[in-house]
């Protein structure tokens, strides 16, 4: 075990970054490829200094455009940001650093391109592209925060907002399981070690919430966890043990 590499955060975890600051970056990356792209707008939105015709007979042509040299930074340091935020966690030591840098480029390039109205990325479209399958649209949903709803603007396929956070929370808590195999899978997946004794005491206080919303014919069907809640509580549980807490 060892202390989250994010500056000013002392959780405990088994990797480079805790469970909320992976979920934090995570947030962040999505937001990166449609940041470049977008960004080709500010660089050429610059003001001619002359305009044409000015300074005598004849005139002389208006100068041209200068490139906007914070965007071309910018797209060239998201860039550098690595692709998947669980990987970074698991692989890098200087993952902290990598989550500060990700805060202060991807806020800028929001800043630059969505100006000060606040839009959020809710990932690619995803609908199934007609006579081309088994492609399908890699658009970017983007919205504002009070939307309620998203139009995809390559395909047109409209999604309720509600249901593509639904969505990403599910992908970041993991797929459901019975108690034994995510134990396992933690253990292969992120080396952490939870006892039977102590997944059990999670669940008895209250701790830890089993899948609620799932179809079974069985009645007495095993109770199924996400991974990610699993962690978290290990987590947190691992940082009060800490001496002098």
């Amino acid at each position: 075990m060892t202390t989250c590499t994010t500056p000013d955060c002392h959780r405990i975890t088994s990797l480079y970054l805790c469970t909320d600051c992976i979920i934090e970056l995570d947030d962040l990356l999505k937001d990166v490829d449609v940041l470049r792209v977008y960004l080709v707008g500010p660089l050429r939105r610059t003001s001619v200094t002359r305009a044409p015709g000015a300074g005598g007979a004849g005139g002389v042509a208006g100068s041209t455009p200068s490139i906007s040299l914070d965007a071309l930074l910018l797209q060239a340091w998201l860039g550098q940001l690595p692709a998947r935020a669980h990987a970074e966690a698991m692989e890098n030591p200087e993952a902290g650093q990598t989550l500060f840098m990700a805060r202060l480029w991807v806020g800028q390039a929001r800043d630059l391109v969505w100006g000060p109205e606040e839009t959020r990325v809710y990932g690619e479209c995803g609908r199934p592209l007609e006579g081309h399958e088994p492609e399908v649209c890699t658009e970017q949903l983007v919205a504002s925060p009070d939307d309620a709803s998203v139009r995809c603007q390559e395909c047109g396929e409209v999604y309720r907002v509600a249901d593509l956070l639904a969505a990403i929370s599910v992908k970041v808590r993991g797929e459901p399981m019975a108690p034994r195999a995510v134990r396992e899978y933690l253990q292969a997946k992120a080396k952490v070690l939870v006892s039977v004794f102590d997944f059990k005491n999670w669940v008895k206080h209250g701790k830890l919430p089993h899948v609620l919303d799932r179809v079974t014919t069985t009645e007495r069907a095993p109770k199924l966890y996400y991974p990610g809640d699993v962690l978290t509580v290990y987590e947190d549980m691992q940082a009060k043990r800490r001496p002098g807490r």
